[in-house]
């Protein structure tokens, strides 16, 4: 049992969602959806003085990139594997669609061959790794085999792992937090979020709460980049998002990059969060 009375989530991304929100608002969070009615809203907030809020999770990713990441799922029960071999936690960013298993069996040994040579990143299309030796050399033509684009490692006080994300788009970020605001408006009142919507519609509920994962393979480039604020500078958008009924408070999590979220309030306005992730030295995207 969690420490708030709730049992953990059989899903990783509720999971996380309800441990970020209890955290936040200091009440508990528990699981919701347990299979036995249709449409079932997955989490709920128990408020002491008010009725139980319903939140919904879900996400923002392309379709190829889902299927990968699905498929990850099923092969390793999550995007991570460990790697005791290692000294430092690897982030993979991959093409949509690479060869899963080809880099399960090659990665580890090609990205120790790295550390051997003292890289602590590497790109697919930047040769920078061909003067640190043969094997290196070797190593990084493995992993571009695989399917990966870019690697980049941190420290890991814990067992080291190994994650796969899949990647799309690139460009310019200018630093603003407004892109997020017209990607929510076109978002919420797309037809995918239309079961959300009518699962968040409970009788004598006072709030509706959406959370979604914005994947980097999914939402434009500089709402990604500003969710995950890579400068630090603790952006949020001036203006307010146009939530339909019965949504009134958003929590937003970049994919990859989950150590900061961002959410809104109506009472509050935006504003920033850490998350558990924040805490474990990740590695980012």
């Amino acid at each position: 049992m969690s420490i708030e009375g709730c049992p953990p989530c059989k899903r990783r991304d509720e999971e996380f969602v309800r441990t970020c929100i209890a955290g936040v608002l200091g009440v508990p969070v528990c699981a919701h959806d347990d299979g036995r009615q249709d449409a079932m809203y997955d989490l709920a907030i128990r408020y002491a003085d008010r009725p139980p809020a319903p939140v919904e999770v879900t996400s923002d990713v392309d379709e190829k990139a889902a299927g990968t990441i699905n498929t990850l799922d099923k092969m390793y029960g999550q995007d991570a594997w460990d790697a005791p071999s290692l000294e430092r936690s690897w982030a993979l960013q991959t093409v949509l669609t690479p060869n899963l298993r080809q880099l399960k069996r090659h990665a580890e040994r090609s990205l120790r061959e790295l550390e051997l040579a003292g890289l602590t990143q590497f790109e697919s299309q930047v040769h920078r790794w061909e003067s640190s030796g043969q094997a290196a050399t070797a190593a990084a033509e493995t992993l571009a085999s695989c399917g990966v684009e870019r690697a980049l490692s941190s420290p890991d006080q814990r067992e080291p792992k190994i994650r796969v994300y899949p990647t799309l788009g690139g460009g310019s970020w200018n630093g603003s937090a407004e892109y997020i605001v017209e990607w929510v408006n076109e978002f919420v009142t797309a037809p995918r979020c239309a079961d959300n919507l009518r699962k968040l519609t409970v009788p004598g509920a006072e709030e509706g709460h959406l959370a979604v994962y914005a994947h980097m393979t999914g939402v434009p480039w500089e709402v990604w980049r500003a969710l995950v604020d890579h400068y630090g500078t603790q952006v949020v958008p001036a203006a307010i998002p146009e939530l339909p009924t019965p949504v009134t408070h958003l929590w937003l999590f970049p994919s990859p990059g989950e150590t900061t979220g961002l959410a809104y309030d109506p009472a509050r306005g935006w504003y920033r969060f850490d998350t558990p992730e924040s805490e474990d030295d990740s590695p980012g995207a």
